[in-house]
């Protein structure tokens, strides 16, 4: 449990909550003691905490209450925008958010970084970095790092089993979009070139045929959200990705038969001359 968890549970937000009173740190203590009740392993300064930021940080305090993103992450809660009144917001520096959340909340967002990052669910941290501007500069930078690290670890499973037989399932996230729209938000030179090894790898005719028919034309798609800092590789990415969608457009239109929209014109016009015909005919 964190600070904001506890805020939620303790029933203290009301629509238009300005600020604190001591009624709401009696609030906090009596609501700290019934989770203590059923968890006993709920640290004890998780309450302390909640009642210093009361004390000391209440405006910081009041924007992450009030802003929908922070506070849906940190509380575990999922409001709609309408439990968020821009009418209520409070004025504090994204400098000032940060702070507050590297003293009180760095290690949830750390540890939802590392099980985010180890389960591939990439889209939850995109979501979050909507508001990066708020969280700790140190924390972004260390997660930037663990996506480095995350490349480096598919290049080495690649190069290691070169038909990727083995290693395609543990690898198989890099056909998700997520994966490189999280990518882009620390592109760079260094991660440029990772991202044409991974390409290099996929195409490469060492690839058993099979892996390579299930996992080419995804990686091809989902690599092309991935945002270079090279113009050229971008145009690379970008043209892959519309030989993928032509390619497949070809296919749809065999499984059809092959015609164009142009020949079912032709042949509906065919149909509709011999029935006006039929028709002549039967007044004859």
């Amino acid at each position: 449990m964190n600070i904001i968890e506890l805020f939620e549970y303790s029933g203290i937000y009301s629509e238009n909550l300005r600020g604190f009173t001591p009624e709401d740190v009696i609030k906090v203590k009596k609501q700290f003691d019934i989770e203590q009740s059923q968890n006993p392993g709920i640290n004890r300064d998780v309450a302390d905490n909640l009642i210093l930021a009361i004390n000391e940080n209440p405006r910081e305090l009041l924007f992450i209450s009030n802003n929908r993103i922070l506070y849906n992450f940190f509380s575990g809660k999922n409001y709609s925008r309408n439990r968020f009144s821009s009418d209520n917001s409070v004025s504090v520096s994204a400098e000032a958010i940060q702070l507050f959340i590297k003293k009180y909340l760095e290690k949830d967002l750390d540890s939802f970084f590392d099980k985010s990052l180890e389960s591939n669910k990439f889209e939850s941290i995109d979501d979050l970095l909507i508001v990066k501007e708020y969280l700790p500069q140190s924390l972004i930078d260390t997660l930037g790092l663990k996506l480095s690290n995350k490349l480096d670890e598919i290049l080495e499973k690649m190069s290691s089993d070169s038909s990727l037989r083995d290693s395609f399932s543990s690898i198989s996230f890099i056909q998700q979009k997520s994966f490189y729209d999280l990518v882009s938000h620390f592109r760079s030179e260094e991660m440029d070139q990772k991202i044409k090894a991974i390409n290099n790898k996929v195409s490469s005719p060492l690839v058993d045929v099979r892996i390579k028919n299930q996992l080419l034309n995804p990686v091809m798609t989902a690599m092309a959200n991935y945002k270079p800092v090279d113009p050229g590789f971008a145009n690379l990415l970008t043209v892959n990705r519309n030989m993928v969608y032509a390619e497949t457009e070809s296919v749809s239109n065999s499984s059809s038969g092959g015609m164009s929209p142009w020949t079912y014109v032709v042949i509906g016009i065919i149909v509709l001359r011999l029935i006006l015909l039929m028709a002549r005919c039967g007044r004859m």
